[in-house]
């Protein structure tokens, strides 16, 4: 048998007799091992097993106070794999076996010959380099399986292998998903030939028996079908044998794609919705698929369009498309927030940071580690919270208020706004850097004038929403009145005519939406020279008029009055007295801070 290498092989040698270790130590080191280390008690020796690994350790079984086969104990409480050899001189059945039993390699009896004891060093080393090298191949065998699981798992084509008996071995995540729909009976464990009998959708089952027969591959070829739960499939399959390494069949790996989906990539499928998104119109077809892509990678995207065209519910498709839909997607109105309480409800604070901290606070940001966060009216933040905000984006770390050490987070930063930030930042109130940090991708929205196309789908939808929610039989609209609702330029866009129709679900006592139950402004459109659309420079100016009569028209004549008396008459709930004015909530809290408008002082 080859030698053991002899360079740089550690040895212990544990004996209480000065002359018997130095004996040892000069037989070992003239074969070439070494370094060789003494110790000469029990202590002494765990001293150097744990300053340093030994590949042996030669130990006598009288250790003064303590015994070899205590230190054998300790070695394997340890875990070290080193072999031990134990020395004795008054070996007894039971000496041995407890030693053995303790997982010694072997034990030599006194007096010592040289040949003897270089003979079981050589053994002891020969089986620990073996037991190395088995250790070694078996951390790489698993560390290969561990590497194919993964690129099984994230492989986008469905994967199922096959025993030689048509067993279901495994089914990567594709396949589970693509055959969960075709054919729910196929899953892991279960029989191709039980599983597909008399199943069309089992196209695979024929060609997996062929192979596992012949052993030949069968290259990929085209299958169309069509079943009750899917409309028509184009699949791409391949079915490759496994073999066993003695020359026979260990199994069989099929390999389905979905050409339906490349097939139709040139010829997009015409989409009524998306997540909670609705709409046909050629716009929203554009934003459906524009989420779709930017959904699966992380960067900072910005959501413009005017209020009321869907920036939240956009903001939770993306999220759904991403990696991130099974984290915390946290939403903040940045204009509903005080200034001064803005900084501390993003990164929170430590408890004793400034008056009224009587605790410390998770920020939002922290909420949403691992999610997405959603900065909406992200064009009204303070300027200092800008600077603050543009620090974080690019260093993805923060400080809490209050406190000295950054906490770093994994967060998608999505912001949202129905102001032109070009021209803020034109005007100096909004900063250039942070512009185009947050605009790393942008996704304008469509108002709901250039979407006619959705108004009678939506209107629908709000219709048979609102019916049921208020018990009412109300089942349709005339065409009269969905003529008036396509002629309407709705400023307010999708929450205006979500409103009007809410409004006239209340007021409808048949099952027909009639021109009776249409707020005044709406009828009265038609009969108005059409005014020019308001362009996106204006939205901040721009208000969704409420589907009633307006009690206080939105306009800059008196509109500090105006507003006052909304909030008195709201009791000071801004809320309200935005749907009063016939105003976005967000347009309220923007004219109270324009005008400076303090709540506190007024009488409520």
């Amino acid at each position: 048998m080859e030698n053991t290498p002899t360079v740089n092989v550690p040895i212990l040698i544990v004996d209480d007799e000065e002359s018997l270790r130095n004996t040892f130590q000069i037989f070992l080191k003239r074969e070439g091992y070494g370094p060789v280390i003494l110790a000469s008690n029990f202590e002494e020796a765990l001293g150097q097993i744990n300053a340093q690994s030994f590949d042996l350790i030669i130990s006598d079984i009288v250790l003064g106070g303590n015994t070899g086969i205590d230190l054998l104990k300790r070695i394997r409480e340890l875990n070290l794999a080193c072999p031990v050899v134990m020395v004795t001189g008054y070996p007894t059945v039971d000496t041995a076996s407890e030693a053995l039993r303790l997982g010694a390699f072997d034990y030599i009896q006194k007096p010592v010959e040289k040949e003897q004891l270089l003979k079981t060093t050589r053994l002891a080393l020969q089986q620990y380099r073996l037991t190395l090298e088995k250790q070694k191949a078996q951390e790489e065998k698993e560390q290969y399986r561990k590497y194919l699981d993964t690129l099984f798992a994230s492989v986008s084509d469905s994967i199922i292998t096959i025993d030689g008996k048509l067993n279901i071995v495994k089914m990567n995540q594709a396949a589970v998903s693509f055959l969960g729909v075709i054919n729910p009976k196929v899953r892991e464990g279960m029989n191709l030939a039980t599983v597909c009998s008399g199943n069309a959708t089992c196209f695979f089952k024929k060609d997996a028996e062929k192979v596992l027969r012949s052993g030949i591959e069968i290259k990929e070829h085209r299958i169309e079908f069509t079943t009750e739960f899917v409309e028509q499939k184009i699949i791409s399959m391949c079915i490759s044998p496994l073999e066993d390494g003695r020359g026979g069949l260990h199994g069989a790996v099929i390999v389905i794609r979905d050409m339906t989906a490349i097939i139709e990539q040139g010829h997009v499928k015409q989409r009524r919705s998306f997540h909670r998104m609705i709409g046909v119109s050629p716009a929203m077809q554009t934003v459906y698929t524009m989420i779709e892509n930017v959904g699966k990678v992380n960067s900072t995207v910005l959501i413009t369009g005017e209020s009321g065209t869907g920036k939240e519910l956009a903001t939770e498709a993306l999220h759904l498309e991403s990696h991130r839909k099974n984290r915390p997607l946290v939403k903040v109105d940045c204009t509903a927030i005080p200034e001064n309480l803005l900084e501390s409800e993003l990164f929170g604070h430590k408890k004793g940071s400034f008056t009224g901290a009587d605790q410390d606070r998770m920020g939002r940001i922290l909420q949403a580690d691992g999610g997405t966060l959603f900065l909406d009216e992200i064009g009204d933040i303070p300027s200092m919270m800008q600077l603050r905000l543009l620090r974080f984006l690019q260093e993805k770390t923060f400080y809490p208020v209050g406190r000295d050490n950054s906490i770093q987070v994994d967060v998608r930063i999505v912001a949202a706004t129905n102001v032109n930030l070009k021209e803020k930042v034109q005007k100096g109130t909004f900063r250039e850097d942070l512009y185009f940090r947050l605009r790393v991708i942008d996704i304008i929205l469509p108002p709901l004038r250039e979407r006619t196309g959705d108004i009678l789908l939506l209107t629908n939808m709000f219709i048979q929403l609102y019916a049921n929610q208020m018990n009412k039989p109300v089942s349709g609209i005339s065409d009269q009145a969905m003529t008036f609702l396509l002629d309407y330029q709705w400023p307010g866009n999708v929450r205006e005519l979500e409103h009007v129709i809410e409004r006239s679900c209340v007021l409808c006592n048949s099952s027909t939406l009639s021109c009776n139950e249409l707020p005044r402004e709406i009828i009265e459109h038609r009969h108005r020279p059409p005014e020019t659309a308001p362009q996106f420079s204006q939205f901040q100016e721009t208000s969704p008029p409420q589907p009633s009569s307006l009690v206080y028209p939105f306009q800059d004549n008196g509109l500090e009055s105006r507003l006052i008396a909304a909030l008195r008459k709201c009791g000071g709930n801004k809320a309200k007295a935005a749907r009063l004015l016939g105003i976005d909530r967000s347009t309220l809290y923007r004219k109270l801070k324009e005008l400076k408008i303090d709540l506190s002082a007024l009488d409520f």
